[in-house]
């Protein structure tokens, strides 16, 4: 894939690959950035969407954690192949992952249902147009994970949770893992034109990704 890199501009692809890392893993992040030739608002470096949650009793808050993204290989080649490249948005990291940091929202521990935010996000860059997704927010009602594009909230990617593995742990933790990402229709279109590619399809399978969330009980 061009390069997959941090904000520093470090590649990561070649790291994933060297690392024969593309196992299971999902980090959340909320973040605006800039970039020169960027075709795409860029968004401000905090999304306020935990500020603005409506919190429900019968759901527990968010209060942390990530969720990390492996890149699957056919994505990774295909965005090499095209000279696409990859950035994280801060505080959202791109090392042999990519990981961004969980904002809030609310759950219901038990089953997952409902939304958790992210602070950080991504850059796609090609010949000197860029697009920023920032204010990514996973919904497991929708099964979509969607993030601001341009200034609009579109949905990227569709959850297929076919494989899901789901656990609890201490003082709580859940943690969703197996969670496949594909690129909506709506991403793809998007993606394409203002990169003025043809690299993302509908149903494209962009990574897995693995959810982990403390949560606390009530509203706040």
């Amino acid at each position: 894939m061009g390069l997959l890199r941090s904000c520093s501009r470090q590649p990561v692809i070649a790291v994933m690959v060297a690392a024969g890392l593309l196992t299971a893993a999902c980090g959340g992040s909320n973040s605006g950035s800039t970039s020169s030739g960027s075709t795409a608002a860029a968004v401000g470096t905090s999304s306020g969407k935990s500020a603005t949650t409506k919190y429900h009793p019968g759901k527990a808050t968010v209060i942390g954690k990530s969720t990390d993204v492996v890149v699957s290989p056919a994505a990774a080649a295909a965005l090499k192949r095209a000279g696409i490249t990859v950035t994280a948005v801060a505080p959202a990291t791109a090392r042999t992952t990519l990981r961004f940091p969980v904002s809030g929202g609310q759950i219901v521990v038990a089953t997952l249902a409902g939304t958790v935010d992210h602070t950080g996000g991504l850059t796609f860059g090609h010949s000197g147009k860029s697009v920023t997704l920032t204010d990514l927010v996973i919904n497991t009602d929708t099964k979509q994970l969607t993030a601001t594009v341009g200034g609009q909230p579109i949905p990227v990617f569709d959850l297929n949770r076919a494989s899901l593995r789901h656990a609890g742990g201490p003082h709580g933790t859940v943690v969703a893992s197996n969670i496949r990402l594909n690129v909506t229709s709506q991403a793809a279109t998007a993606m394409n034109s203002r990169l003025d590619v043809g690299t993302f399809k509908a149903g494209m399978n962009f990574g897995v990704a693995r959810l982990t969330v403390v949560s606390a009980r009530g509203h706040r």
